[in-house]
């Protein structure tokens, strides 16, 4: 073999193990920072610790846990608050659905999916998916699947249900033990009208356990929140319907400071568009009407929209952290094609460069021991 020959080949092989070595250093990093509670409710829309099934669509960012069927997700991308979290987060199947921003990322199988923005991670197998929005890595096999983003070889990180469930789960139990500001409720007829006393640090809290059970049989709810930056409305009923119109579009009003904790609650349905978070970590919730504010639960059967009210307020001190350690990916970036991980022959390529770095790292102090 001639020098120039073998210099070139080493120069071919070292070039690959420099490709190997910055994918490497990107996927370490490539983990979003943990999250408190209140961030949760900011950057998420809807968090569902187990299945989901929806016919209508929901306006931001959502992680389910479980499998999702259908719905239509990330409908307002350009006013979702930032996050290193995909649009939609999937720990197990996901199927009949649209994403329409940010991305996705998926614990199983996906099928009959189409991904119009971002990136994308299916660690099982693709079936009847287009994925349009940029690379898209997808672990399994692939059948009537259209890669017209790119396809990418760079793996990524589920991020932990658990994690977030737990902490979600600590929040309900935080808030239920708050003591009531002051605040009230009146009622006159088949009206309840909701009068808030915030503390000095402009926090509400309505203990409703006491009447939960009748306040929900009515007709129509008002709000006077006066002063109040975050009100908690604390419920312990187990089964709740709620058919209440908000009266002077307060629903949308309130959506972004208030949260109505359910800690107790294994069933809600909600038959009107309601105001304010949904926080319900035992709940399977139906909604036949729009949500304004984000929705925590254990399941859902959605067949109104959720729309995008990211939270707003403070919650008080102690809110409890995810732990550190928690992987959580963004969304599978467009990465170029020297950033993908190598395939099986290219390690073998990498294994040379590195040996012909060591060859030429013995002749050079060979030559130089000659000059001496």
């Amino acid at each position: 073999m001639t020098a120039r020959l073998r210099n070139t080949r080493i120069r071919t092989a070292f070039r690959a193990c420099s490709a190997f070595l910055a994918c490497a250093a990107f996927t370490a990093s490539a983990h979003a920072a943990p999250l408190i509670a209140s961030e949760v409710l900011q950057q998420f829309n809807l968090v569902v610790f187990g299945n989901a099934k929806s016919s209508s669509h929901v306006d931001g960012r959502a992680y389910i846990g479980g499998n999702v069927t259908g719905g239509d997700y990330v409908l307002h991308a350009k006013d979702m608050p930032a996050s290193e979290y995909a649009g939609l987060v999937v720990g197990g199947n996901a199927s009949n659905l649209n994403v329409n921003g940010g991305g996705i990322s998926v614990g199983g199988n996906l099928s009959n999916a189409n991904i119009n923005k971002g990136g994308a991670y299916v660690a099982g197998n693709a079936s009847s998916v287009n994925f349009n929005g940029g690379n898209a890595y997808v672990g399994g096999s692939t059948s009537g699947t259209n890669f017209n983003g790119g396809r990418s070889y760079a793996a990524a990180t589920q991020p932990s249900t658990a994690a977030i469930e737990s902490t979600m789960r600590d929040l309900a139990l935080q808030l239920a033990g708050l003591p009531s500001t002051g605040s009230t409720v009146s009622v006159n007829g088949n009206k309840a009208t909701f009068n808030a006393v915030a503390d000095a640090n402009g926090l509400a809290v309505f203990d409703l356990t006491s009447i939960d059970t009748a306040l929900f049989k009515l007709g129509e709810f008002e709000f006077n929140l006066g002063s109040a930056d975050t009100v908690i409305f604390n419920v312990d009923d187990l089964v709740i319907s709620i058919f209440a119109n908000f009266l002077g579009g307060s629903a949308q009003a309130i959506g972004s400071h208030v949260i109505w904790n359910f800690y107790n609650a294994t069933d809600i349905t909600l038959y009107s568009q309601f105001g304010g978070s949904v926080l319900a970590p035992n709940a399977t919730l139906t909604n036949y009407n729009n949500i304004e504010g984000s929705v925590v639960v254990s399941s859902i059967d959605q067949r109104g929209e959720i729309h995008l009210q990211p939270f707003s307020g403070d919650l008080p001190p102690g809110t409890p952290d995810l732990p550190p350690t928690t992987p959580v990916p963004p969304p599978t970036p467009d990465l170029p094609p020297e950033n993908h991980v190598p395939e099986p022959g290219s390690l073998a390529l990498m294994l040379t460069a590195l040996l012909a770095m060591a060859t030429l790292s013995r002749q050079h102090k060979a030559a130089a021991a000659r000059k001496r």
